[in-house]
């Protein structure tokens, strides 16, 4: 048939095979005449349409018996026509594509940066050959019969030699110590290279038991690795340790040079070995064998025959033999333990896994970074509610679209299309979607990572060629297709054609759109759970942030430790300095991360012992800090412990009613018994998560660091006042680097996990309350678009402006209310759960919840108000004309 009617045409490329064109054009010419033809869906009876499609509808239905097996709607013809037609109507529907886009790349986006950074920190040190059998040494410690019992991630020096001895079949045992060194590089006659301990990374030097490298494998660079480790004064360095000590020479040139840690303690290196590339919290650098410690200075502060305390240096990993169990040897550490620990000290030695080392907050060490197990879990949580948030808005949006696309589905219904072919043509549109939404989070993702790296751990990158990475994206792609496409694809082609062809539909959840409501209920619940969550957590911030320490921190600043003998004499010349106040010797501040913690025994009507914190100090400590005295007076100006200043709590400890009461008694501390002679206020030690413990302020020797109160409150007149002290400390330690720390900063670093979190929450907030919006956006322009002629009808017969307003608003904000019923217990309960962490808390207040209600109620208004501003003011004649 020469020169066809174009919507036949169109008609046959959609529907019908290649070779079957011809042959129907033919048949509709003799049975019809060229002139239906010619009139087509221009004439305005429907039955010229009805009687074409029924008639090429067993013609188009030949495609099934091709030669070829594959089904139909998987024939790359009909792949090509969904692909084509997909296309066409997200250009068609551009508002509601570009909706949908918009929030799934959020979610995508969101998904692929959560799983980024849990797969990260839940890759830690799963790499080792044998990891399943690798173990930490660690233990329960209990100082006396009366004190409680506590997990430790340290060991006794003696331990760990003697349960390589005394334990039978435990397998391989390497002990180690964390040291803190200034390095010196001798260079011949000339002055030695320095590199500063503030330079070097506290976790990387080790003092070890040649069985360390039996126990964790490493590529040998140069040196034998069965001897490198077991004579004194040896020393193993990773390859960029020793291309920072030595340059560029040969490694096998290196071995065989000189080290000196400790000043004097002079080690030859004997092995070099390549650092691993993975994720691991063993990121040790310098190994010196453990045989240096008996024959050098070390033994001075590393005793490996002590068994009565625990430093925080001492640690031991264990490789259990093929087959062993941790749970076997229980009962031979017992025993261990009630040999070795006869005394008030108990140590039980225990076994932690590897896997466990980099989430157990409860076995403290000196180089582990702990990733909080449970945060990473609701990570993972705020990840799929985002997503589904996303896909709920394209099923929402797809569903109030059915209207527009019912007779589009009738016409291929009658054409011959199965129930197959329809949804395989509805779910390539949100294939396609999908795939242009994680594209867009490709793109998206290397610069949210740079400008949240305060949020993400050290050393995430995103690798997109990796195999893992590559499996996600796919799963992720397939399952958000499916989630946000499968359902409304099953919705659109159930479609009775006899009813969409006569322009009859029904929406989704009947007419009331019952479904669609309760989609939009869930957003606005997830939405109402993160804003209530926001503001709870920022409360709590504030108060840690405002609430008064016992002290001051305002222009404090720490001087670390200099060498002894020489701490005084700088004290006296930055006294001397203009813009300096006050200057104080100490061991720590107040409060911080660094304390220490001892015994203190008060002989009264019966004995008490108590487990109490030293502040160590000299007579200018309490004045310094302000902190307030309640009874007595300030200890006097002494070079050794003489009298002390205990804190409100520990008089109470001690049975005092009244802070007076307490003055003039003797506690025992040491051996030695001490007056107290004042009692200040409690002030904070640690962060808000512990309770304030009895603590004493007293001068000891080991008070090598400064604090410095300084004046001026310009960021001018301090940084001269620092760099004035700066002067003064290069006069007196002209070889080391001059560092300090502001108080209130070190303070902040207590609570990083919390800001961590209040800023997670918070975009969480942002990114779910940004999708919902969009959706809500979207649903209120297909519903003012929907009800344009009951608008237009009201408005004649009077209704005003705000009337329809609030007419088309008061749906969505009946939803917002339902959403914060169900929000309001769930929120309750997390944050509960949350707070239970804090000793010293706000209260969760019931303002808190109305206040995201009328959040939540505002930004519904704000969104939905301008499509129901704009539907109100249309002319009611242009919308009634066609009637």
């Amino acid at each position: 048939m020469k020169n066809p009617p174009r919507w036949a045409v169109r008609l046959l490329e959609l529907f019908c095979a290649p070779h079957l064109r011809e042959e129907i054009l033919g048949d509709l010419h003799e049975r019809y005449g060229r002139d239906v033809l010619r009139a087509g869906v221009a004439g305005a009876n429907r039955r010229y349409l009805l009687n074409v499609l029924k008639f090429i509808k067993p013609f188009a239905l030949k495609r099934r018996t091709a030669d070829d097996s594959t089904p139909s709607f998987l024939h790359p013809v009909m792949i090509r026509n969904y692909l084509k037609t997909s296309f066409r109507n997200l250009t068609k529907y551009k508002v509601s594509a570009l909706i949908n886009l918009f929030g799934l790349s959020l979610g995508v986006t969101a998904c692929l940066v959560i799983y980024l950074i849990t797969n990260y920190e839940l890759s830690f040190d799963t790499f080792h050959p044998d990891r399943e059998r690798i173990y930490r040494l660690v233990g329960i410690e209990k100082f006396n019969p009366r004190a409680d019992s506590h997990p430790a991630g340290f060991v006794p020096n003696a331990v760990p030699a003697a349960v390589r001895e005394e334990v039978a079949g435990l397998g391989t045992v390497a002990a180690f110590h964390n040291i803190r060194s200034t390095v010196l590089i001798p260079n011949g006659s000339e002055k030695p290279e320095r590199f500063e301990e503030s330079d070097i990374r506290s976790e990387e030097i080790i003092v070890a038991d040649p069985q360390y490298f039996d126990i964790f494998q490493y590529q040998w660079l140069a040196g034998n690795p069965k001897t490198a480790l077991n004579e004194p004064f040896q020393l193993v360095l990773s390859e960029r340790k020793a291309r920072k000590y030595f340059g560029n020479l040969p490694l096998v040139q290196i071995l065989g040079k000189q080290v000196i840690y400790w000043d004097s303690v002079q080690v030859s290196v004997s092995g070099i070995v390549k650092e691993w590339g993975k994720p691991t919290d063993l990121t040790f650098t310098d190994f010196i064998s453990i045989a240096t410690v008996r024959s050098s200075r070390m033994k001075q502060s590393i005793n490996l025959d002590q068994w009565d305390d625990i430093w925080s240096s001492s640690q031991a990993f264990v490789k259990l033999p093929e087959g062993a169990k941790p749970e076997q040897f229980n009962a031979a550490f017992q025993q261990f333990s009630r040999k070795h620990f006869q005394k008030e000290f108990k140590f039980t030695p225990g076994l932690q896994p590897l896997a466990d080392l980099h989430f157990d907050g409860d076995y403290v060490d000196n180089y582990s970074r702990k990733a909080h197990l449970p945060t990473l879990y609701g990570m993972m949580g705020v990840a799929v509610f985002i997503l589904l948030i996303a896909a709920i808005n394209f099923v929402n949006l797809s569903t109030a679209q059915s209207v527009q696309r019912a007779k589009e589905v009738g016409v291929r219904k009658v054409l011959g299309s199965s129930r197959k072919s329809l949804v395989f043509q509805f779910l390539s549109e949100t294939a396609l979607l999908t795939l242009l939404a994680v594209s867009v989070a490709l793109m998206l993702v290397n610069p949210i990572l740079s400008a949240s790296q305060s949020l993400t751990p050290t050393g995430l990158t995103f690798n997109l060629f990796s195999v893992e990475t590559g499996l996600f994206l796919l799963g992720l792609t397939v399952c958000t297709a499916l989630l946000a496409g499968f359902y409304p694809s099953l919705v659109l082609s159930s479609y009775l054609p006899a009813l969409t062809l006569k322009g009859q539909s029904t929406l989704l959840g009947g007419q009331k759109g019952y479904l669609r409501k309760a989609l939009i209920v869930f957003q606005f619940t997830v939405s109402l759970i993160f804003i209530i969550g926001t503001l709870i957590v920022e409360r709590q911030l504030n108060y840690i942030r405002n609430k008064d320490l016992g002290f001051t921190t305002d222009a404090i600043i720490e001087v670390h430790s200099g060498r002894a003998g020489k701490t005084e004499l700088l004290a006296e010349k930055i006294k001397q300095l203009s813009g300096v106040e006050r200057v104080a010797k100490q061991w720590f501040p107040p409060m911080g991360m660094s304390y220490m913690m001892t015994k203190m025994k008060y002989y009264g009507k019966k004995e008490i012992e108590l487990d109490v914190s030293a502040k160590v100090g000299d007579e200018h400590f309490i004045p310094l800090y302000n902190i307030r005295l309640l009874a007595g007076r300030n200890f006097q100006k002494s070079d050794s412990l003489r009298e002390l200043v205990i804190n409100s709590t520990f008089a109470k400890r001690l049975g005092f009613r009244k802070p007076a009461d307490a003055l003039n008694k003797m506690v025992e501390f040491d051996g030695t018994k001490y007056p107290i002679v004042g009692v200040v206020a409690d002030f904070h030690e640690q962060s808000f998560h512990s309770k304030i413990d009895p603590a004493f302020i007293g001068i000891l020797p080991q008070a090598r660091n400064l604090g410095v109160k300084l004046q001026g409150k310009s960021a001018e007149e301090l940084k001269a006042t620092l760099a004035r002290i700066e002067e003064q400390w290069k006069a007196v330690h002209p070889d080391k680097k001059f560092t300090y720390d502001f108080l209130d900063e070190r303070i902040a670093n207590l609570y990083e996990k919390e800001q961590k979190t209040s800023r997670l929450v918070t975009i969480a907030t942002a990114v779910a309350i940004l999708i919902s919006c969009m959706g809500l956006f979207g649903l209120a322009t297909f519903t003012a678009e929907q009800r344009t002629k009951e608008i237009s009808i009201r408005k004649v017969l009077g209704a005003s402006v705000a009337g329809i307003v609030a007419l088309l608003s008061r749906d969505f904000l009946k939803l917002v209310f339902i959403a914060l019923l169900l929000a309001a217990p769930i929120a309750w309960w997390a944050m509960t759960e949350w707070l239970k962490d804090f000793a010293y808390k706000v209260d969760i207040e019931w303002w808190v919840f109305a206040l995201a209600g009328l959040l939540a109620i505002g930004i519904a208004l704000v969104t939905i108000s301008f499509q129901s501003i704009r539907a109100a003011l249309l002319d009611p004649v242009k919308s009634l004309r066609s009637e």
